[in-house]
C-alpha cells in the first residue's frame, strides 16, 4: 500500500498551513501582550475615565488585525507574482517547473489575507482580554 506523491504533498501542505497559523497566533499573542504591557499606564488612565476593558481590547485587536491583513495581503501578492513568473512544464526540466496555478486555483490566494486576519483577531482578542484582567 504505497502512498502517492500527490497525497503526501497535500498532507505536507495542510500541515505547513496549520504550522504557519499556529506560529502566527503565537507571534500575535506575544506582540499584543508586549503592547499592552508597554501601555499599562495609558490603560490605567483610560480605566479611570470610564473606559471598559472591551473598548480597550477592541482598539488593540483592530490595530493588530489591520496590520496582519496588510502584511498577509502584501506577502500573498508577492508570492502570487513569484508563482506567476515560474517557468511552465514545457520550458525544460528545472526543479520548480509546472508549479503554477491553473484556472480558478488563483482564487484560493484571495482567502489567505482574510484567514491570517482571522487568526490574528482571535489571538489578539484572547491576549488582550487575558492581559487586561492581569492589569487590574
Amino acid at each position: 500500500a504505497g502512498v502517492s506523491f500527490g497525497s503526501l504533498a497535500v498532507t505536507l501542505a495542510v500541515f505547513s498551513i496549520l504550522l504557519i497559523a499556529v506560529t502566527t497566533a503565537a507571534m500575535m499573542t506575544l506582540a499584543a501582550n508586549s503592547a499592552l504591557a508597554a501601555n499599562g499606564q495609558v490603560i490605567r488612565v483610560l480605566r479611570l475615565v470610564g473606559a471598559k476593558d472591551s473598548f480597550i481590547a477592541r482598539a488593540f485587536v483592530r490595530r493588530f488585525s489591520l496590520r496582519a491583513f496588510a502584511g498577509a495581503a502584501t506577502g500573498t501578492l508577492i508570492a502570487g507574482i513569484a508563482i506567476a513568473l515560474l517557468p511552465d512544464m514545457t520550458t525544460g526540466g528545472g526543479f520548480l517547473t509546472g508549479l503554477a496555478f491553473q484556472g480558478g486555483e488563483w482564487l484560493w490566494l484571495i482567502l489567505i489575507p482574510f484567514l491570517a486576519t482571522l487568526v490574528a483577531w482571535l489571538a489578539t482578542q484572547y491576549a488582550a482580554m487575558r492581559a487586561l484582567k492581569e492589569l487590574m
